[in-house]
């Protein structure tokens, strides 16, 4: 597995931990804020749900973006539009 791969894989399973239902009054799990510092995005126990699942599909995005081969030019035929 690339590190790419490796990434986009523990990014899928801290936005599974944070996006989860919880309460109104719960604080970010050490070991959630321990993860994303970890991928290097600094938080803290009141650091809102929300704005973490917006900067970890920014860099997920990113990521993705990064690892779609481009297209070769004339005479190779570009992907398909989904």
């Amino acid at each position: 597995m690339s590190e790419h791969e490796l990434m986009l894989v523990q990014l899928g399973d801290i936005l599974a931990k944070v996006a989860r239902p919880y309460r109104c009054d719960d604080v970010l799990p050490v070991d959630v804020r321990a993860a994303l510092w970890q991928i290097g995005l600094p938080c803290h126990e009141l650091t809102p749900r929300e704005e973490l699942v917006v900067r970890l599909w920014a860099k997920k995005r990113s990521l993705l973006t990064a690892m779609q081969p481009g297209w070769g030019g004339p005479g190779v035929t570009p992907p398909a539009a989904a």
